[in-house]
């Protein structure tokens, strides 16, 4: 016999099939086979290059002619390399391929299994994320494609951690333009306010690096990510049971930090004056001036409005709380739901649910409060003063006989006088207007309900008549039902119980009144305290 290997293998594949795997070579016997000897089929072994085939086992396996796959000792060792390699293998990063040489495999009178293919895989330095079910699969019915059989694993990077702000906020709000296209450069709208508990930063954590493998099984290390700390700006606080949100620890108004990040003020403050950069304050809390109000602006607070400096020309609200100036008032006008206290004041109008405490004077004010108490003596010069408790001044008046009206009242009271007095005057124009339409609608509504009818120009013409007519009559049965309202506000009982007390001089040109009864002057001798008793005045000396 030849000794040349193809010789060989094509005399054994007249008889079996063989492969290889780790675990040892099987034969398959064919089930049609011409005679043949021991010595021949050793001869053809040798041939083909396989060095170490248990003969007398195989021949035992052909005896049988079973069929089936029979394991007949060690893997088969060839003298040559080339003739073991029945597969090719090419590596493209994280991805190996492989092809079976199917022509070899005939040739040879073989078949291959999944075993062997992922050792020629390892002697090719694949040995991780090798895919064996594809490798039965390949060698179940061998083709010759480049197939892909293993793959790394993918390192997955992680990913930043972010911090997000959940509310916005403008760095500068331009006003909008009036009804007469003016526009007011000091209006910047209402303070951007947050209530206590408000969501106002979230940390969204960044996804957690897994390293990978290559093929060859080496670590294949993942980027990781940056974190972002979450920390509280001033006015904030880590939620309770969610660390990785902050929010507003109190009610309050966002503003920018130095630091970039948006704040929580309780109380809203200006360090020094007021102006443009700033604008006029709109704000439910309280707001502290450590300057100057100047002329024109305005502060609307629901809390507590204190001002270090002065006050000129300015329009200040406090809707809960009290107003403090420590400088002078000039102008402008003040109202508070409790007290108000300042240096003094001059042409203001002022206005306070409870104290009025000047420091020193007041002149030529329009004021209405529950009591009005200097904070150290004082003088009321000219204006009009409105108070349901008491007053409680060192001069009232002045020598040149300034006009200075001082009247305790009930406020109630007195509203509702005032408004009856606009009442009846705009009554008394709506009767003049009512008396010229009303014979004109009373004969166009007869004309209709006779069949009439009105065209064009006249007809519009009574349209708008009608339509005047009734929103007149409209705004009439308001007047009445308005003016009942007054009335039963002045027949009301109230409470009246105060007192005037002037402590030092009162000068012509004071007037006095006490729940509507007046005093004169000529009989005012201070120091001295005024008050109603049986309807009548009564004085004490202070």
């Amino acid at each position: 016999m030849s000794t040349e290997p193809n010789q060989g293998f094509s005399f054994l594949r007249q008889y079996l099939e063989w492969r290889n795997s780790p675990e040892g070579a099987a034969v398959r016997v064919l089930p049609e086979q011409p005679p043949t000897s021991e010595e021949d089929l050793r001869n053809a072994f040798v041939a083909a290059g396989i060095v170490n085939a248990n003969i007398p086992a195989i021949i035992a396996s052909m005896a049988k002619r079973s069929g089936e796959w029979t394991a007949v000792g060690k893997p088969f060792e060839f003298a040559g390399e080339s003739a073991f390699v029945v597969a090719e293998v090419e590596k493209e990063g994280m991805v190996a391929s492989m092809r079976i040489q199917v022509g070899l495999l005939r040739a040879q009178g073989r078949a291959t299994s999944a075993e062997e293919l992922g050792q020629i895989l390892t002697r090719s330095g694949v040995s991780n994320g090798i895919d064996y079910a594809k490798l039965a699969e390949m060698a179940a019915d061998p083709v010759d494609n480049w197939i892909v059989v293993a793959r790394g694993t993918e390192p997955v990077h992680g990913t930043d951690a972010e911090v997000e702000c959940l509310v916005k906020l403008d760095d500068l709000v331009l006003p909008s333009p009036g009804d007469d296209g003016s526009v007011d450069f000091r209006d910047r709208g209402r303070l951007p306010e947050v209530a206590e508990g408000t969501a106002l930063y979230v940390r969204h954590p960044g996804v957690d690096s897994v390293d990978g493998k290559d093929l060859s099984g080496r670590v294949v290390p993942a980027r990781k990510g940056k974190d972002a700390k979450l920390s509280p700006p001033t006015g904030c606080r880590f939620r309770a049971d969610d660390p990785e949100t902050v929010e507003a620890g109190c009610d309050g108004y966002l503003f920018r930090g130095r630091d970039g990040r948006i704040h929580v003020g309780g109380v809203f403050e200006v360090k020094g004056d007021l102006d443009l950069t700033v604008g006029n304050i709109k704000y439910h809390g309280a707001v502290d001036i450590s300057g100057n109000v100047p002329a024109g602006f305005q502060i609307q607070a629901g809390g507590n409005v204190t001002i270090q400096g002065t006050a000129e020309s300015a329009s200040i609200s406090s809707a809960n709380g009290f107003i403090q100036v420590r400088g002078g008032v000039f102008g402008g006008e003040l109202k508070a739901a409790t007290d108000i206290h300042l240096a003094f004041a001059h042409d203001a109008t002022i206005e306070c649910g409870g104290i009025l405490e000047p420091g020193k004077y007041l002149q030529h004010c329009k004021v209405r409060c529950s009591i009005l108490r200097f904070a150290r003596g004082g003088m009321l010069v000219g204006g009009d003063v409105l108070a349901s408790q008491e007053v409680d001044v060192d001069t009232l008046g002045t020598q040149a006989g300034s006009p200075t009206r001082v009247r305790l009242a009930v406020p109630e009271e007195e509203d509702a006088k005032l408004e009856l007095e606009k009442l009846i005057t705009e009554d008394k124009k709506l009767a003049t207007l009512r008396d010229i339409l009303e014979p004109k609608v009373m004969s166009i509504r007869q004309r209709l309900a006779a069949g009439g009818q009105l065209l064009g120009r006249a007809r519009d013409d009574a349209e708008e008549s009608i339509k005047q007519y009734s929103g007149l009559m409209e705004r009439k049965r308001q007047i009445e039902k308005r003016r009942q309202e007054c009335m039963e506000i002045l027949a009301s009982d109230h409470v009246r119980e105060g007192s005037i007390v002037i402590r030092r001089d009162v000068f012509a040109g004071a007037e006095l009144h006490i729940f509507g009864k007046h005093v004169p002057i000529e009989q005012v001798s201070p120091p001295v305290r005024l008050s109603i008793k049986d309807d009548e005045i009564e004085t004490r000396r202070v």
